[in-house]
């Protein structure tokens, strides 16, 4: 056991150095051959401004929503709840670039913050409310039922039980939140326009389209990073922190409030009209059977095949290194202050991970595996997160079964642990393949022509202002990313996600 003990710090030890601290240092010699003027601190004031001001209030309405959503979907108990979880799951593993293309094809740019915060809303609200009801699923049927042999009313079984148990899984979602929609990329960047920008698409432009003209012509990307991850230091250590221990529900017990299913299921409907209009209107507007595919690939000049095939290969390989990573953090159970180190990525937003990591790499090795690099570990954190809750389900004593018979920490989690959240392993590593495979924000900082994937191809027909490509494109997207989402809740259906 000793020997095995010191396995964890080398593994922290090689992730930290590697994939943290070298691109990290980078970022930080950049930053510090910053020459900045009077003007670069008034851009540099009004993004800072844009970034708390739209993480603040998006993080405000999406938790109050999320979270009274989420107790609806705690409350409903019919055959339609695998639908609906999927549905909310599209809004989540989509790539911001498509929800603002929806917003504007139904809003036009009549008021380009309110879209911004719209947009974050129906993007972030969905999650609050599949860990709302992670969460709240949890509470103990046998403590309801006791609750009301003592008189309880419904509405306080909702504001006792049910509601504290769902606000753990929805303040993690809000922290998230914040996080996200500070590092808030495609929205401003799309909609928004110079006046909204965050500091997200500033560290993107001075990188991309305004380098400094100097030796060093990314130090002012580099600064921008720098200071955003000082200022979401805080956050990452909260999300950390919080522990959404779930317990497994075995209980034969009816399911309580039964009675208030339709209401749910209205309120659940309503939900998803109000975060699924944007995506009707791109229907609506721009029918999919109209898509003229050779105009399409004549206008970036790259095959459709091409697109896919970079799409697809991206994301298998990324998905696989980052759920393998994911294992080892998970199964060592690392201290608070080496999982802080693992996921500090978290807060090296896509935008900045993309940038150190080109700062560092970019001329030691190809593009396509730096950005497979990249997307492996802007996965590693989800993953993390969604494994160490799935794990935490099982029971202490099959947990440790096996390591009393001799079995190392691995060889154990393989035998007893996988087999029992197999669902839930299929979920995690299904939803990351989605996510990866919509990724967007850092693909732009750093691809070239042979390594477009298909949101890089969106991204260009829109500035190529070829309009019905951008929609039509954006459309084939969507359905792959419905499909796949639906059978990603159907197999993890016995999953946490599943259970009533």
């Amino acid at each position: 056991m000793r020997r095995e003990s010191g396995v964890p710090f080398l593994y922290a030890g090689i992730y930290a150095v590697v994939l943290v601290l070298v691109p990290l240092a980078f970022l930080i010699f950049y930053a510090l051959h910053l020459s900045a003027s009077r003007l670069f601190y008034h851009v540099l004031t009004s993004a800072v401004e844009q970034s708390f001001l739209q993480g603040t209030i998006s993080t405000a309405f999406s938790l109050g929503v999320g979270l009274l959503f989420g107790v609806l979907l705690v409350l409903y108990t019919g055959r339609f709840k695998n639908v609906i979880i999927s549905l909310l799951l599209i809004t989540y593993v989509m790539p911001g670039l498509i929800m603002a293309l929806g917003i504007i094809s139904i809003f036009g740019f009549s008021s380009r913050f309110w879209e911004i915060i719209y947009g974050n809303v129906i993007y972030n609200a969905p999650m609050i409310a599949v860990l709302a009801f992670s969460t709240g699923s949890t509470t103990s049927k046998m403590e309801v039922y006791s609750a009301k042999t003592m008189g309880a009313r419904d509405s306080d079984v909702i504001r006792r039980f049910y509601l504290p148990n769902s606000l753990r899984g929805g303040m993690l979602g809000g922290i998230l939140t914040f996080v996200l929609t500070f590092e808030g990329f495609s929205l401003p960047l799309i909609i928004g326009g110079p006046r909204f920008s965050t500091m997200e698409v500033m560290i993107y432009q001075f990188k991309s389209i305004f380098p400094t003209f100097s030796n060093f012509p990314f130090s002012t990307a580099s600064f921008l990073g720098v200071l955003q991850l000082i200022i979401l230091m805080v956050p990452l250590y909260v999300y950390i922190s919080i522990r959404t221990q779930s317990r497994r529900n075995d209980s034969g017990l009816p399911i309580p409030l039964r009675k208030y299913n339709k209401i749910a299921l209205t309120g659940l409907l309503i939900f998803l009209v109000f975060i699924m209009i944007p995506l009707f209107g791109m229907f609506i507007k721009y029918p999919i059977w109209q898509i003229n595919l050779t105009a399409i690939t004549t206008k970036l000049q790259i095959s459709m095949t091409a697109l896919i095939s970079n799409t697809l290969l991206f994301s298998f390989v990324s998905t696989f290194a980052a759920f393998m990573i994911s294992i080892i953090i998970t199964v060592y159970r690392l201290s608070m202050r080496n999982q802080f180190i693992v996921l500090l990525p978290l807060i090296l937003s896509p935008v900045t991970l993309a940038l150190s990591y080109f700062l560092v790499y970019g001329e030691l090795i190809p593009t396509t595996l730096l950005i497979i690099l990249i997307f492996t570990v802007v996965a590693v954190p989800l993953n993390i997160r969604m494994l160490t809750q799935a794990t935490d389900t099982l029971p202490p004593s099959e947990k440790y079964s096996s390591r009393i018979l001799g079995d190392s920490s691995i060889s154990s989690f393989f035998k007893v642990q996988l087999p029992r959240i197999k669902w839930e392993i299929s979920t995690i590593v299904s939803l990351t393949f989605i996510t990866v495979m919509g990724e967007f924000s850092s693909i732009v900082t750093v691809y070239t022509a042979s390594t477009e994937t298909i949101t890089i191809g969106i991204y260009r027909l829109l500035l190529l202002k070829y309009t019905d490509g951008v929609y039509y494109l954006t459309e084939i997207f969507l359905i792959a990313i419905f499909i796949s989402s639906f059978f990603i809740n159907h197999i993890g259906k016995s999953g946490p996600l599943g259970q009533a």
